[in-house]
């Protein structure tokens, strides 16, 4: 089976999960009518998520990261068909939360194993190709689930978000490659180890992550500038359905899909776009630090009015330098060490939803003493300052390294 195919299936998985999102939030606030049991609602899965990062580096880096995925997508098959007979608010909030528990396994291994699966020469392009036929189906994702459920309800939307784990689940097991699977002895050295020493490994684990981030300033700054980066993004995670919902109460479901499937068309420009630009790939860590406050920026703009003739060309536009910074910044991350990968993709995945948890924490805080857009702007405003003082910091230590680099010259002369 040629692996490229896993490309687009694991595209369908995150179709379901986009659609799965957009009427799980329009579900429980219905239900509710409050912005912070909808804000609880996007957090639980962050929590989950985060809580289970830092584990999930250390366990993609000892055992075997195939598995690890088809298990996580099994698990995950299950959990949603359980919100199928069990719609109510509590019932979403536990399976969120175990949604990203699970979830969090599987991004970390199969982002750690992309390198092995598709060759080490060409990551921008394969992540570039990765986020179009991701935004693709965000596109039809996000506009698909507003539509299935106002035409067959919210069971035919969490029915087809089940069944595509399933088909990622069997597609795995069918693909061969070359897998991180760890040597006879290191499997050994799991299974022997007491779970006091085994705790004790996994600190270990996590300060060899901590050493090789301090060696690399520049991988340092991106990571600190990420975790901000995600802290903005609970803002308009938040605001886009209570947007939706300013726009037509309704509708709100279909006009909450509309702006994210917009936003999504921008995706795919950027990143059919960015592997065809030889200053992209050469220049990986200025996009990110560039991209990033330009995203910002669009997103403060979407929220500036609830006139569709400006939040959609505002998201589209958005969506361009979105996905500039993802695109890049997880390829700056599977450029670590395979040894080492998949903690660093643990710890990455733990900022992320350490972020984005604060993000929902702080959001309807915020919205409580100020409009929409203010909420919204002040959040990306942190964005903004911490990617400007990335840039210094990142020219400040390129400087030296051209510095060390002339003194090394006109010694060895």
């Amino acid at each position: 089976m040629n692996n490229k195919i896993y490309l687009y299936v694991k595209a369908l998985s995150d179709l379901g999960s986009r659609m799965d999102m957009i009427v799980l939030g329009a579900l429980i606030y219905s239900a509710t009518q409050s912005v912070a049991w909808l804000s609880a609602s996007l957090a639980i899965g962050v929590l989950g998520g985060m809580l289970s990062s830092l584990i999930s580096g250390v366990v993609a880096d000892r055992f075997d990261r195939k598995k690890i995925m088809i298990v996580s997508d099994i698990l995950r098959c299950g959990l949603i068909l359980v919100l199928i007979f069990f719609p109510q608010p509590e019932m979403i909030l536990m399976v969120r939360f175990l949604m990203g528990f699970f979830g969090s396994f599987f991004e970390v291994s199969y982002s750690a194993e992309i390198p092995l699966i598709y060759g080490e020469r060409n990551l921008l392009a394969i992540n570039s190709l990765i986020s179009r036929i991701g935004a693709v189906c965000m596109v039809f994702g996000f506009l698909g689930g507003g539509l299935i459920q106002d035409s067959l309800g919210y069971e035919a939307v969490l029915a087809l978000d089940s069944f595509s784990f399933l088909v990622s689940a069997y597609v795995l097991m069918k693909m061969k490659w070359t897998s991180s699977k760890p040597s006879g002895s290191v499997q050994a050295e799991a299974q022997g180890l007491s779970s006091q020493n085994h705790f004790r490994k996994q600190l270990d684990d996590l300060k060899e992550v901590k050493a090789y981030l301090w060696a690399q300033p520049a991988l340092l700054i991106v990571f600190m500038v990420y975790l901000l980066d995600t802290f903005g993004s609970g803002s308009h995670n938040l605001g886009i359905p209570l947007l939706a919902e300013n726009i037509n109460p309704d509708r709100q479901a279909l006009f909450y899909g509309l702006i994210w499937s917009v936003w999504g068309a921008g995706n795919v420009l950027s990143t059919y776009a960015m592997p065809k630009i030889a200053w992209f790939r050469k220049n990986l860590y200025n996009v990110y630090l560039y991209a990033t406050p330009f995203m910002s920026l669009g997103f403060m703009a979407i929220f500036m009015t609830d006139q569709l003739l400006w939040v959609l060309p505002a998201a589209f536009i958005t969506g361009i330098f979105d996905a500039c910074s993802v695109t890049t910044a997880t390829t700056i991350f599977q450029q670590s060490d395979n040894r080492i990968r998949g903690r660093v993709f643990g710890v990455s995945t733990f900022l992320n939803r350490l972020g984005f948890g604060v993000g929902f924490i702080v959001a309807p805080l915020v919205y409580k003493h100020l409009s929409l857009f203010q909420m919204v702007a002040s959040l990306h405003t942190v964005v903004i300052l911490a990617a400007l003082a990335g840039i210094i910091l990142y020219r400040v230590d390129s400087r030296k390294i051209r510095n060390n680099e002339k003194e090394r010259t006109v010694w060895t002369n």
